[in-house]
């Protein structure tokens, strides 16, 4: 017999009379299955199609390029805010752009226009020409703030790397602090309740954001502190927090102006205070003052100590940013100052926040 008549051959004999009985038991085997109660299944990790909190945090980071004629190109990072296209990022990083591209993974690139801007809170909004969503996810907004010790991922474009492959690079590590507060008297720039962090942070990381596990988006990178003369990283970041960066952003896309209030310093020093009792409280002191500015104006003196404001009495820098960009400009504001030991009440009318600064 050979291999052909095997393959063909005829069902009689011993298989007529077992093929009946090897049916049976198939079916009695298929009952005795489905009679079994059901056991359950546990998916492996990444088999669920959801995506893990770092896929998120980088699909919802983009590159940017920004082009400034003869100035030569600057890089920077981006976070997406919704499926309409629009992108948060840092004023600084599109100040003066004639063009931004937007690289996204796998070497698209998409053309981006400035929409809105608050150059005081160091913030702009773009818009995409277009929304890819295999490329491009909103961020998922944290809406609350983290601890010091949580584990912080950092995404953006350090140095323009992202030009070699459009993807974002990760760095990871820590919150080290909360409420920072910065004014940079060059720029004239007001950064608020930043978050700091010692995730590694570099020129071109500016705009980019800091997720936390869950890829929910902490803050913008605004500034870095570094005491080589080539910026780069020390471990000491400062992010602008999520929850003041979406009332910014939904109000600028309402078409609202933001105002900032101002007192009329340059600058503020701190000095402590010490309290009978033997402690002391850091104090908010005028340094040089605007010339016609609203605090000169009404009569202040660099040196002088701002005890309360609005009769909220006010300590160190961080309250007296704070307070004073909440002010409404035009409105008359008192404030208690120590000058030379003594104390007394001096009003002012608030002013806004000048731009450009200087």
């Amino acid at each position: 017999m050979t291999s052909n008549q095997l393959s063909v051959a005829n069902p009689t004999g011993p298989l007529r009379r077992i093929g009946p009985w090897l049916l049976v038991v198939g079916c009695l085997l298929f009952l005795f299955g489905c009679s079994t109660a059901p056991r359950s299944v546990v998916p492996l990790p990444g088999d669920d199609g959801e995506l893990t909190g770092l896929e998120k945090a980088q699909l919802a980071v983009v590159a940017l390029v920004v082009e400034q004629g003869t100035s030569g190109d600057s890089y920077g990072a981006g976070v997406v805010f919704d499926t309409k296209g629009h992108i948060l990022t840092v004023h600084h990083v599109i100040d003066g752009a004639t063009r931004i591209l937007v690289l996204l993974s796998g070497g698209y690139t998409v053309r981006a226009d400035v929409v809105a801007v608050d150059p005081v809170f160091d913030f702009a909004i773009l818009r995409a020409e277009l929304f890819l969503p295999e490329r491009m996810r909103p961020a998922d907004l944290a809406t609350e703030l983290p601890r010091p010790g949580d584990t912080v991922w950092n995404l953006g474009n350090p140095f323009g790397t992202s030009r070699f492959g459009g993807e974002p690079s990760v760095g990871r590590g820590v919150i080290s602090a909360l409420h920072r507060s910065y004014l940079n008297e060059e720029t004239g720039r007001l950064y608020l309740d930043g978050i700091q962090h010692d995730a590694p942070t570099n020129p071109g990381n500016s705009g980019g954001g800091i997720f936390n596990e869950r890829g929910e988006l902490l803050g913008l990178n605004a500034l870095i502190t570094t005491m080589r003369e080539t910026p780069g990283d020390s471990g000491v970041a400062f992010a602008l927090p999520a929850p003041v960066i979406r009332k910014v952003a939904e109000r600028l896309l309402r078409g609202e102006t933001v105002t900032h209030g101002w007192l009329g310093a340059e600058r503020y020093k701190q000095a402590a205070e010490i309290f009978p009792q033997g402690h002391g409280r850091l104090r908010a002191v005028f340094g040089p003052l605007a010339q016609g500015g609203p605090a000169s104006a009404a009569g202040f003196m660099p040196g002088d100590v701002i005890i309360k404001v609005g009769g909220h009495e006010v300590f160190g820098l961080h309250e007296i940013l704070s307070l004073e960009d909440s002010l409404i400009p035009g409105q008359p504001v008192k404030l208690t100052i120590n000058r030379a030991g003594r104390e007394f009440d001096l009003d002012l009318v608030v002013g806004a926040r000048p731009w450009p600064w200087g």
